[in-house]
């Protein structure tokens, strides 16, 4: 079979040199050292912990805790890519899970910032942060712990142990999956929230509901919560962009800000209207999910056929140019490596730092 190749006469002229904004962003991805943030964990723990209802479903609670963290999450602009919003507060951070995979770091917090291989640096408040307020909480709470207690401790958990302490980590539930963006960008989260409150209310009208109906209507609850909290994350975002903008001496970067804070008012709330309001609202939507599970291998997939119609659309009436696009889509790349796992020294032996590996997909037949 002879190569192929992907060369497009159409981007023939386009390279990093033209590209500059690209260029820059891309040497400052590359020489971002890792850096641990507790933000996530910090929100979270202290919601379950002192401002959550016990006698609320768990999955509402978590729903509520998710809301919490999202709705105050800092909305950073810490670089001058086109799009809005950070997985974490580092230009290039490792988020913290305690309750799902973060435990096993906790004798390392002293270590990590020099460790030979792959350092992950982490303040000394933060590690105290960690060593006294938030790891405690979660010594019996979290997820392997919670089902040692609940199965006996059963023989496959102490095989799962024995193994290596790292692979202790890789609970992390809905991890490596491909959530379904399409449907937010074209209708927005508000018409998510519509759809899932009237399922509710179905629910809630029938009356003596069996397990499995209760639990579809906190699921329903839970589900409004949570996307509310994406969407606060996102009008945060754009009061924050507007903000800066005000401040801003350079037209260019002005001129972008203000463009974000646009975006951010129209997505991921609403649909999304053009191609550069549909990127930023996916990126978005993978910050938020980030804010749920572990940040390993959520991934966009199908990008080309997700953003083919509003590329298409935008080029044909001729608002997007074929430069804007690439900028777009490398922003994009680069923002889909703001982040990396935690991980204890016994991962990097074994893997040589996993990364978080969102899979993209680009190519094929058809759908």
């Amino acid at each position: 079979m002879g190569n192929i190749t992907l060369k497009d006469i159409r981007i023939a002229d386009q390279s990093l040199d033209t590209l500059t904004l690209l260029d820059s962003l891309r040497r400052e991805s590359l020489s971002a050292k890792a850096e641990v943030c507790i933000e996530r964990a910090r929100h979270i723990t202290t919601f379950l912990r002192d401002m959550a209802d016990g006698n609320e479903p768990m999955e509402i609670r978590y729903a509520r805790a998710v809301n919490h963290f999202l709705s105050n999450k800092l909305p950073l602009f810490l670089d001058k890519s086109l799009l809005a919003g950070t997985t974490t507060s580092r230009a290039f951070g490792a988020p913290v899970y305690p309750e799902l995979t973060g435990m096993p770091i906790w004798p390392e917090l002293d270590t990590m910032s020099n460790r030979e291989k792959n350092p992950q640096i982490i303040s000394r408040e933060d590690a105290d942060e960690l060593n006294f307020n938030i790891f405690p909480y979660w010594m019996e709470r979290n997820i392997l712990e919670a089902t040692r207690s609940r199965e006996g401790n059963p023989p496959c958990m102490k095989l799962f142990e024995r193994i290596i302490f790292f692979i202790a980590s890789k609970a992390g539930t809905i991890s490596h999956t491909v959530p379904w963006y399409k449907t937010a960008l074209e209708k927005g989260l508000e018409w998510l929230i519509e759809e899932a409150s009237e399922k509710e209310k179905g629910l809630a009208q029938k009356g003596n509901l069996t397990p499995d109906e209760s639990q579809k209507r906190d699921f329903y609850r839970a589900t409004q919560i949570a996307l509310k909290g994406i969407i606060a994350y996102a009008a945060n975002l754009s009061a924050k962009a507007a903000e800066l903008a005000q401040k801003e001496n350079d037209p260019v970067r002005r001129r972008n800000l203000e463009t974000m804070s646009s975006v951010c008012a129209q997505v991921p709330a609403k649909p999304a209207r053009n191609f550069r309001e549909a990127v930023n609202g996916l990126w978005i939507l993978q910050i938020a999910i980030h804010a749920e599970s572990i940040n390993m291998a959520i991934s966009p997939g199908r990008l080309d056929q997700i953003l083919f119609s509003w590329y298409r659309r935008d080029i044909a009436n001729g608002s997007l140019t074929l430069k804007e696009a690439m900028e777009l889509v490398g922003c994009l790349w680069l923002k889909l490596n703001d982040n990396t796992n935690l991980v204890p020294e016994t991962s990097e032996e074994l893997f040589g730092g996993a990364g978080t590996v969102p899979a993209v997909t680009v190519g094929g037949i058809n759908k």
